[in-house]
């Protein structure tokens, strides 16, 4: 053993939390089991760093976000999050020294943060790292929000905000079960290169959101991100298009000048449907909230039967 030192409702989580949790009578556990098995001792936690949008989104519901000292650049919601504290760059890319500057007495890291190499060094320091589940998942985010809310000593705002995440899958459940058959082809595009998109395959986060919509992914029958040629896009066929906002336009604008592109349905219906990155992929706690408002933009292009 090896020991280192729905809308609304969840909307009222984020500020309701925060009083309740100032009073809380819980306590920290001395010692946690990790996502990796690593035992690791607790001390005070009251300087946290995050590592990554969920963790600091899920802290901030649970009220403790006077707690957090520094985030992530994926940690875009709430929005305040990246405004009010220390950011410690992007999650895949994060500094062992850049991260220790910030002088946390606790790491809170998702566990496909990077580089290895970076997130080896923290592991060596004096400061308790604690590697988070990552998987987009609804029966993850409830199992994260109550382990972190343990680590937190708000186990009371944790169960509560579990009830709440839990309703609110159940309404996206109800909307997925009331819409007309098939389902929509959608893909979702991170980005172009050379004229190419680069889309989400099975295995990644835009995967499961396509499917907590009540969509089909086109591009599921591929592992991870890949580039797709004229080949393998026409015959997906998507009807819709998941962008971020933060490149939306342009890569809409590129895909519009892709001759592959305009004879699919979303090319000839120009079916894009942006959403902010971190909200839309982050799966954090307002995930139910997220995939319903998605599913609600994606309806638009559904052609009356």
């Amino acid at each position: 053993m090896m020991m280192v030192g729905m809308g609304a409702g969840l909307a009222a989580a984020f500020g309701g939390a925060a009083a309740s949790a100032q009073s809380s009578d819980a306590q920290s556990p001395k010692e946690v089991t990790d996502y990796r098995g690593r035992h690791v001792a607790l001390g005070t936690a009251r300087r946290i760093a995050c590592i990554g949008g969920a963790i600091t989104e899920t802290l901030y519901a649970l009220g403790a976000q006077d707690r957090v000292v520094a985030v992530d650049t994926t940690s875009t919601w709430p929005v305040e999050a990246l405004k009010n504290k220390k950011s410690l760059g992007y999650m895949r890319s994060i500094s062992a020294e850049g991260v220790l500057s910030v002088q946390p007495d606790l790491i809170l890291s998702l566990n496909d943060a990077g580089p290895p190499t970076a997130l080896e060094q923290l592991m060596a320091s004096s400061v308790p790292v604690i590697m988070v589940d990552s998987t987009p998942t609804p029966e993850t985010i409830l199992s994260r929000t109550r382990f972190l809310a343990n680590v937190v000593a708000c186990q009371k705002q944790g169960e509560a905000l579990c009830q709440r995440i839990t309703q609110g899958f159940d309404a996206l459940a109800q909307w997925r079960a009331a819409l007309p058959t098939p389902p929509l082809k959608a893909i979702f595009v991170m980005s172009m290169q050379n004229g190419r998109p680069m889309v989400a395959g099975a295995g990644t986060a835009a995967d499961s959101m396509i499917k907590l919509t009540g969509c089909v992914n086109a591009a599921g029958t591929m592992h991870g991100y890949k580039m797709l040629n004229d080949e393998a896009l026409i015959p997906m066929a998507p009807q819709v298009v998941l962008l971020m906002e933060q490149s939306a336009e342009r890569i809409q604008s590129e895909l519009m000048g892709t001759a592959a592109f305009m004879q699919t349905p979303a090319g000839q219906s120009k079916g894009f449907v942006p959403m902010e990155g971190g909200h839309m992929l982050g799966f954090g706690p307002d995930t139910p909230h997220v995939a319903l408002e998605l599913a609600q933009k994606i309806n638009v292009f559904r052609k009356p039967a």
